[in-house]
């Protein structure tokens, strides 16, 4: 039986604080409860709120994640991870050593004969003109090789402070973003002959029906806590912390 599961931006790590270790925890929750059916899990991007591959080095505060991570594939579970705009660099460990399969941009699947497109959407709206530039500047090749030479006891915090800065000025903005071109993208792609189509990065859990077409966005778990789930047959946007109703265009 088919249970494909769909989450983004948890924004692991983003503070030292109780409410941090309260999100970690119920997370993990949630991660040993979906472990028990899950046929596939994708990671819409940002689980981390600052990650960047060094060739030796991951950082330690993690090492709970990714073993729980590691867990999901050793079941046999397929997993993807998109890359978000907090996964600065995503390079080998992943597919590598967790079996997860990474993407850069988009993700394409097909699940019980339906077709999904996949991305975290950092920079769709017409108004990230700024953001799509900073986009490019992060993700060269040359500027993260640059910062692979810092040692990652200092990189590491200023990639957070910097990564931190950047979801708190997301946040300031989200409700002045229209999500008509959010929804407009999606019914592109439903042109294109997909069924559902689902993205992160607007922290905005919400649904847009075209028929049996359907548009998710999956919010986020620093105040909604939410993800979906595809049965085989129908998919539905769900609050895991408590029950909420969810958003429709």
């Amino acid at each position: 039986m088919i249970k494909a599961y769909f989450f983004s931006d948890i924004h692991l790590g983003a503070e030292e604080s109780a409410a941090e270790n309260e999100k970690q925890k119920i997370f993990l929750q949630f991660i040993n409860e979906i472990q028990k059916d899950a046929t596939h899990i994708c990671i819409v991007g940002d689980l981390f709120d600052f990650w960047f591959e060094y060739k030796y080095v991951v950082p330690k505060k993690y090492f709970e994640i990714l073993y729980h991570l590691k867990k999901l594939t050793e079941k046999g579970i397929e997993t993807h991870y998109l890359a978000g705009n907090h996964d600065f660099y995503l390079g080998h460990f992943f597919d590598q050593y967790l079996n997860i399969k990474t993407y850069q941009d988009e993700c394409i699947l097909d699940i019980a004969g339906k077709k999904f497109y996949l991305w975290h959407g950092d920079g769709l709206g017409k108004k990230d003109g700024g953001y799509r530039l900073l986009k490019k500047i992060v993700r060269n090749r040359v500027n993260q090789r640059i910062f692979k030479f810092l040692h990652p006891d200092f990189g590491i915090p200023l990639a957070r402070k910097i990564s931190g800065s950047s979801r708190k000025y997301t946040n300031q903005l989200n409700h002045l973003r229209d999500e008509s071109d959010y929804v407009k993208f999606a019914e592109k792609q439903f042109e294109k002959g997909f069924d559902y189509v689902m993205l992160g990065h607007r922290h905005n859990p919400l649904e847009h029906k075209n028929g049996n077409k359907k548009y998710l966005n999956l919010g986020d778990w620093i105040e909604n806590f939410t993800y979906a789930v595809f049965n085989g047959e129908t998919l539905e946007l769900k609050y895991f912390k408590e029950s909420k109703e969810k958003k429709t265009i």
